[in-house]
């Protein structure tokens, strides 16, 4: 996640905040892809992931539409049809049957689309107002969680388990690291009930990521990330409406 160029004068278009935006939506989505595919991959009979998958697809798409209408970037744009080639790719891959080496794949991507979309946005970098610095710290804590759940999920299905291990392990630190911003902000009363839900939450949500492969707990563990996404979104609102 970027936070802007301290010693950056020019005031930020229109375009770049857009393009900002998309882009972490971008990061976010990879991940949550990667991650239902390999609940598909784990769960084959649960027809309703193939659904959640095409419309994730088809938001992915439309996010770097959205890249694509606001930048004047030769390096975006060159980038963008990396990504666009890439989601063809997978969209591909998605019509067949779930099987190992695509979950391998689907994986690969999904780091391939985290590189793409920060090379972007380093391209359209601002300074960010104190708001949007909580938004975005808002946002990369709803990237990491799709991310360390992914990593989790790949550990247990043993894909390259230790190099899947290692990257939960350190998405568990980026996590501690971002709830620490958080709950150092002075929220409203009203507002600071849900900043303490999340931190609750997330106690709860990492003794389930936790727990050795031989009690691995992967649909419970999707019952437990959505009541802790439920509480992200609502503090996403807060700072979106204070911008």
């Amino acid at each position: 996640m970027l936070l802007g160029v301290p010693n950056q004068i020019n005031a930020s278009t229109r375009g770049d905040v857009k393009i900002v935006e998309a882009s972490e939506n971008i990061r976010y989505l990879s991940q949550k892809i990667a991650k239902e595919y390999l609940y598909l991959y784990y769960n084959p009979k649960k027809i309703n992931l193939k659904n959640k998958l095409s419309e994730n697809m088809k938001e992915l798409e439309k996010n770097i539409y959205q890249i694509n209408i606001n930048t004047q970037s030769d390096d975006s744009k060159d980038i963008l049809s990396f990504l666009s080639y890439t989601n063809e790719e997978i969209k591909l891959l998605l019509e067949q049957e779930a099987t190992k080496d695509i979950s391998i794949l689907i994986l690969d991507y999904s780091e391939t689309f985290i590189e793409a979309s920060t090379s972007i946005q380093v391209l359209h970098q601002y300074d960010f107002s104190k708001e949007e610095k909580m938004l975005m710290h808002i946002k990369e804590l709803e990237y990491l969680l799709e991310r360390v759940t992914k990593y989790y999920i790949a550990s247990i299905m043993n894909l390259n388990k230790i190099s899947n291990t290692q990257q939960m392990q350190k998405t568990l630190k980026e996590i501690e690291d971002t709830l620490k911003i958080i709950k150092a902000y002075s929220y409203p009363k009203k507002i600071k009930t849900e900043q303490e839900k999340i931190i609750k939450s997330w106690k709860i949500h990492k003794d389930f990521l936790t727990i050795s492969s031989e009690l691995a707990v992967p649909n419970l563990l999707s019952l437990s990330i959505k009541n802790f996404k439920d509480n992200i979104k609502i503090l996403e609102l807060y700072h979106k409406k204070n911008q």
